[in-house]
């Protein structure tokens, strides 16, 4: 199983790569306009889902940093096994709320609407935080382990489900773009 998970993680993370460079790509091209444009930028749909497509990606990449450092720091504390069950899902609570804020606020500073993409990030984040708190309740407070290949499965669907969301921007602009390039090409 945990072969089967390490494989998965790898896969993720290869995708993770692929988006980051789509989106270094954007960003070479529109600049500094993806964080700080002005409201008169958001002129179409197109704009707005852009905008939040955007703010999305930018967010999970900087909290699955977050996430990844803050596990192995907490993992690597010399303490009681049972306080740092209670720490290690209390803190995965924290800065998964702490994720859905910074993506409500950003897109208020902006001033763009979610995107489907956005959305579906923020519903896996309350699924996601809904799992870490039955974990910290049946681990942290009652000592009852059955529960973790649900918790495995659970957030490995939500991994992927947020992963699959942040890729249908790229994979539709992409294709958009291989469009026109046919069609001058005719």
């Amino acid at each position: 199983m945990n072969e089967i998970l390490l494989a998965m993680n790898w896969v993720v993370i290869g995708i993770e790569c692929l988006i980051v460079f789509f989106w270094m790509h954007k960003f070479s091209k529109m600049r500094w306009k993806l964080f700080f444009g002005v409201k008169k930028d958001l002129t179409s749909v197109q704009h707005h889902e852009l905008y939040s497509c955007f703010l999305t990606a930018f967010c999970m990449l900087l909290f699955h940093l977050i996430v990844s450092q803050a596990d192995m720091f907490i993992l690597g504390l010399e303490m009681d096994k049972t306080e740092k069950i209670k720490l290690f899902y209390t803190s995965g609570v924290i800065v998964q709320f702490s994720f859905g804020l910074m993506l409500v606020c950003l897109h208020l500073i902006r001033g763009c609407s979610y995107s489907p993409t956005a959305r579906i990030c923020m519903y896996t984040t309350i699924v996601y935080m809904g799992l870490l708190g039955m974990q910290l309740i049946a681990r942290g407070y009652y000592d009852y382990h059955s529960l973790s290949f649900i918790y495995k499965i659970g957030i490995w669907t939500c991994n992927f489900i947020a992963v699959g969301a942040l890729c249908t921007y790229p994979i539709r602009s992409l294709k958009e773009h291989f469009k026109q390039r046919r069609a001058a090409a005719e």
